[in-house]
């Protein structure tokens, strides 16, 4: 993953968390914002996608 890409997952994973913060959403567009801000934070940090990952894990 290069320095853009990685920079890019956390505009997008902190955007996400501030509409999930900040949003007058339902509780599952929270959730939904919040999963998605997790996912592409913790991919920029660790190199790869938790859902990604339980998803071949499921199947």
């Amino acid at each position: 993953m290069g320095d853009t890409e990685v920079k890019i997952r956390y505009a997008i994973g902190s955007a996400a968390a501030a509409a999930a913060i900040f949003a007058p959403l339902g509780y599952k567009w929270k959730g939904v914002l919040t999963a998605l801000a997790a996912d592409c934070i913790l991919t920029g940090v660790f190199g790869i996608s938790p859902i990604r990952k339980a998803v071949r894990l499921a199947t």
